[in-house]
């Protein structure tokens, strides 16, 4: 767990009044040879945010990746642009919604599946949870989503293999959480620290067989500070840095499942917050590369939920040191909850943690395809039906991997 997280109740919900325009218009992001960048996101009771959103708007010019024309349906809610949901199933081919309850609404068509829940951050896309920068909006019998969600969440979901100018991946950094005097979090099995370092060594492993280079931020029981850590991956060129943690929670042992971050998006709150503040307008290092982390971290997440059993958590977003100070592409993985007695036992087990590993290792790999040949990674259903997965990813006769290190594994 890193050591500024915070559990976060999934139950979180967005507050503050709507306020409502509408305006037929073709948004500059939609037009001919244009890409989607970031929204305004102004708030009228907060004119130093909206000062900072404006200069947003104008830094935002070093656009994502293009969407082909298209005449939307823009809704400002509080001074935010928003798209139709009926016009974003039309553009991806995902036919009529439908409602299995009053609050959400199902679309599914074209291989893709979306399920949106009202008034909340959380949406399904392609059988896995993701966490939206603002709550999905209903007015008038419409639903809408914010366009920074449509461009940094919703497309690069759908359309991974249209996201322009990935770096080759030449090298994986492996970032072992906690260490030394930092022993993160405790379960009756283990420290944080030691689970850790054992997968991170297990993923090498696995990624060594397909002639990977990896490089590991500690290879011992040794404390690195945050800022060294990132560092590592920025001094290499062609590098991505994964790092490695494993969940708690103080106030319940009820907690439990994956979850996985990317870096926050300039002009979003990370899924831990609900409103804007002025700080969410720093430009990160790791904002850079906040879609192609984004594309790493749902590869890894269709793996993880693909060949493990655990609770869907969610793909979430956060400014976690060692993910905003990366100017690569990066992720923070939380591998289950030692608070929680189930998901601690299975993480005390030695063929539990090599499944895991392998997925990451997995999930990794389909990254670097996507990175390289622009070939879209498999998502939970072809995982999890084997005849629909396509041709695994090659792997090469590379040097024998180094064994992990021992933990004591819970007897079966």
């Amino acid at each position: 767990m890193p050591s500024n997280a915070s559990t976060f109740s999934s139950g979180a919900r967005s507050s503050g009044t709507k306020v409502a325009t509408r305006e037929k218009r073709r948004p500059a992001c939609l037009r001919p040879s244009s890409r989607i960048w970031p929204p305004r996101q102004t708030r009228a009771e907060n004119q130093p945010v909206r000062h900072w959103l404006r200069l947003a708007c104008l830094a935002a010019l070093p656009l994502l990746f293009s969407i082909p024309a298209h005449a939307w349906d823009i809704k400002s809610f509080s001074g935010r642009d928003h798209v139709p949901l009926d016009e974003i199933a039309t553009f991806y081919g995902l036919g009529e919604a439908t409602s299995p309850d009053t609050n959400t609404r199902s679309l599914k068509g074209s291989g893709r599946e979306l399920i949106a829940t009202l008034n909340s951050r959380e949406m399904e896309i392609d059988g896995i949870k993701h966490w939206l920068a603002f709550p999905v909006m209903e007015e008038s019998g419409h639903v809408y989503v914010s366009r920074l969600d449509l461009g940094k969440t919703i497309e690069p979901a759908f359309r991974p293999a249209r996201i322009p100018d990935f770096p080759a991946v030449s090298t994986v950094v492996l970032d072992p959480g906690h260490g030394g005097k930092d022993n993160g979090a405790r379960s009756p099995y283990e420290h944080e620290k030691n689970f850790a370092l054992d997968v991170a060594r297990r993923v090498r492993n696995e990624l060594q067989k397909s002639g990977v280079r990896v490089i590991l931020t500690r290879n011992s029981d040794s404390f690195i500070e945050l800022a060294d850590r990132a560092g590592v991956a920025n001094r290499l060129t062609n590098s991505i840095f994964v790092s490695l943690h494993f969940n708690a929670a103080d106030a319940s042992q009820a907690a439990n499942g994956f979850e996985i971050y990317c870096v926050t998006p300039r002009g979003a709150p990370s899924t831990a917050y609900e409103q804007i503040h002025t700080r969410d307008m720093v430009e990160e290092n790791g904002n850079e590369h906040d879609i192609h982390s984004f594309a790493l971290a749902n590869a890894i997440y269709h793996a993880m939920q693909g060949r493990m059993e655990m609770f869907d958590r969610g793909v979430k977003r956060a400014r976690f040191a060692v993910i905003r100070l990366a100017g690569v592409p990066s992720v923070l993985i939380e591998g289950g909850f030692l608070t929680n007695p189930s998901d601690a036992r299975k993480v005390a087990s030695k063929q539990w943690r090599d499944n895991y590993a392998a997925s990451i290792a997995r999930g990794i790999l389909e990254y670097k395809k996507l990175a390289e040949l622009h070939i879209a990674p498999r998502e939970v259903a072809a995982y999890r039906s084997p005849e629909l997965a396509p041709p695994p990813v090659a792997e090469t006769s590379k040097p024998a991997p180094v064994p992990g290190v021992t933990l004591r594994d819970l007897p079966e």
